[in-house]
Parts: C-alpha cells; sequence; structure tokens
C-alpha cells in the first residue's frame, strides 16, 4: 500500500461531487424521462461509485496489478449481468390465472 496523503480540500471537493451527485439522482427521479429514467439514474449511480473507489479507496494511487483486478471483477460482473439479462429478456412470462375463490367443503354450507 503506498503512502499518498491526499489533502483535505480533495477529499471535500470529492464530497461536494458527491452531494451534487446526489442532489442530481432526487432531481431525476422527480422527472418524467420516459425509459431514459433508470439509465440517467444508472449513470449517476456509476459516476459516484467510480469517485468513492478512485479517490476513497485510493484506487488512484495503487499499482497497475490492483487496477487490473480491479478492472477483471468488473468485467466478469458485466458478463453474468448481461447473461443474466440475456436469460431473463429470453422468457415468455405468462401470466398468472385469475384467483378463483373456492368454497370449503369443510364446515361450508352448498
Amino acid at each position: 500500500m503506498s503512502d499518498h496523503v491526499s489533502p483535505i480540500s480533495l477529499y471535500l471537493t470529492i464530497f461536494f461531487a458527491l452531494m451534487i451527485g446526489t442532489a442530481l439522482t432526487v432531481a431525476a427521479a422527480f422527472v418524467n424521462l420516459g425509459t431514459f429514467n433508470f439509465p440517467v439514474a444508472m449513470l449517476i449511480a456509476v459516476f459516484k461509485a467510480s469517485l468513492v473507489v478512485w479517490y476513497f479507496m485510493h484506487m488512484k494511487y495503487q499499482s497497475h496489478l490492483t487496477k487490473l483486478s480491479l478492472a477483471t471483477g468488473l468485467f466478469f460482473l458485466a458478463i453474468l449481468l448481461g447473461m443474466m439479462l440475456i436469460d431473463y429478456t429470453s422468457k415468455d412470462f405468462t401470466p398468472m390465472p385469475p384467483l378463483i375463490e373456492s368454497t370449503s367443503l369443510i364446515g361450508g354450507t352448498h
């Protein structure tokens, strides 16, 4: 682990960037973007997560091997999520039949 010391001003800048990202997320939730609601929310979330990983988890100052390990993990996560989405979208979901109320044979009146 490197002994890099970051200035407090950097942490404050990242903190305010995360707060602006949170405000953007809340604002985007109240705007009807149609089918773009989810992609916009995910784009903001990925940006905020990358700030946390890059600066607060000090990935910026790590060795190339550590960065490669992170990239490999994210690559395989993307593959698994992609395969899951392919499987999910390929299913033909049939709606549930309507609930039929049955009369009880025990203690019921006919």
